[in-house]
């Protein structure tokens, strides 16, 4: 019954009760949690029709940006992967969200924003497409960018800052924070004489490094920082030695192969022994900086996981569950193995690749989208790495 329950709606998609009772349970929440600070309140619009955009590090985005809306709720598109879970998929359904395949151009999806523009809806888009993995920018979708150009209606940027510190990506646990929620002034595209103006023009608005937000939007408190960060420190940056990293305690950061040892704050900051302050992004972006290295030269492999539970997507858009198995990257291609089946994954036809919910990879190809969970591993790992592997990058068989 729950599986296919859906609310009652009004003439403009939404449900009346399902939106009082979000904001009597997550707004309060999300509040307690994170403190949103709104700047420049004259800005943030209260209906529509409009587009709000930003730049998107927490799940609990969406929701500050909704947190001083008790008018109406926002409507939207959301990443495919929350639509799997029923309850999610409910109440996102009933306030208008909408769900899309990352970076993946859908029909419809246009369908549904020109329906929800003639609905007067606020909508919420991220057109970074996913989550910040260590605060800085990423390249917008530019099918996005043409909506907000072609739709004639105001897009409304809000700079988020605050959010990346307050739970990063990577880690395990949020840090009690004061996030700024910046409405700037609205875009209109009929101020611009091109299409390219006005695509720099809402690039540069939300272009800022949430690693350094301004002093009063840093955490203050928070449990065991430093748990999660193997999911970004993938390697060691000195050896290069994958899964060389852990923390213990949640608050020290250690190396298996190089022998250091680090103290995390609640603003992502390390310190040595001597005091020196470290920087994380620093550290990633040293391990970034490594060839790409074979764990088995003989075999040509270059990151391997068994126990992977497999998915495939289906027409409708639905996640089919399949066994689990071993999954192998190689120069050339992705094999999946379970039981006596074999799939092989050419990486020059890999479209689309994206981490979902941290721990699960997606690949999608002219022919299929395959996922595969990598508990214990790091996706983002296996992301850059086959993005490097298609950009012409060759592993080599020692650091």
């Amino acid at each position: 019954m729950v599986k296919g329950f859906r609310f009652k709606k009004n003439e403009r998609s939404w449900s009346e009760p399902a939106f009082r009772f979000m904001r009597s349970t997550l707004i309060p929440v999300t509040k307690m949690l994170f403190r949103p600070r709104i700047v420049n309140r004259h800005n943030m619009p209260l209906t529509g029709p409009c587009f709000i955009y930003g730049n998107h590090s927490n799940y609990f985005d969406p929701f500050m940006i909704n947190a001083d809306m008790d008018r109406e709720p926002t409507a939207g598109v959301m990443t495919r992967d929350q639509f799997h879970k029923t309850i999610p998929r409910v109440f996102m359904d009933s306030i208008g969200i909408v769900p899309t395949s990352k970076y993946v151009p859908e029909p419809s999806i246009v369908r549904s924003v020109l329906r929800m523009i003639d609905q007067k809806r606020m909508i919420v888009i991220f057109p970074e497409g996913g989550r910040r993995w260590d605060g800085r920018p990423k390249p917008l979708i530019e099918t996005t960018l043409k909506l907000f150009w072609k739709m004639g209606i105001p897009v409304h940027p809000v700079q988020i800052h605050g959010s990346y510190l307050a739970w990063p990506r990577w880690a395990d646990h949020l840090r009690r924070a004061s996030v700024e929620m910046r409405y700037l002034d609205p875009v209109h595209a009929s101020d611009f004489s091109d299409y390219e103006t006005f695509a720099d023009h809402c690039r540069n608005l939300i272009h800022f490094d949430e690693y350094n937000p301004p002093a009063e939007a840093f955490p203050v408190s928070g449990s065991k920082p430093a748990a999660g960060i193997q999911r970004l420190l993938y390697r060691c940056p000195v050896t290069g030695v994958n899964g060389a990293i852990f923390s213990p305690d949640g608050e020290h950061v250690f190396s298996r192969e190089a022998g250091f040892r680090y103290r995390m704050n609640v603003a992502s900051r390390l310190a040595g022994p001597d005091g020196e302050e470290i920087s994380v992004i620093g550290l990633f972006d040293k391990i970034n900086q490594l060839p790409v290295v074979y764990e088995n030269p003989t075999e040509r492999v270059i990151l391997e996981h068994s126990g992977s539970q497999i998915y495939t997507i289906d027409k409708e858009h639905q996640l089919v569950k399949l066994e689990k198995g071993m999954v192998t990257l190689t120069p050339d291609q992705i094999t999946i193995r379970m039981g006596n089946r074999r799939f092989h994954i050419p990486l020059e036809e890999i479209r689309v690749i994206s981490v979902e919910q941290n721990h699960k990879l997606s690949v999608t190809t002219p022919e299929q989208t395959l996922q595969f969970t990598l508990v214990g591993k790091s996706a983002l790992q296996w992301q850059i790495t086959i993005n490097r592997l298609k950009n012409g990058e060759k592993a080599v068989k020692s650091f």
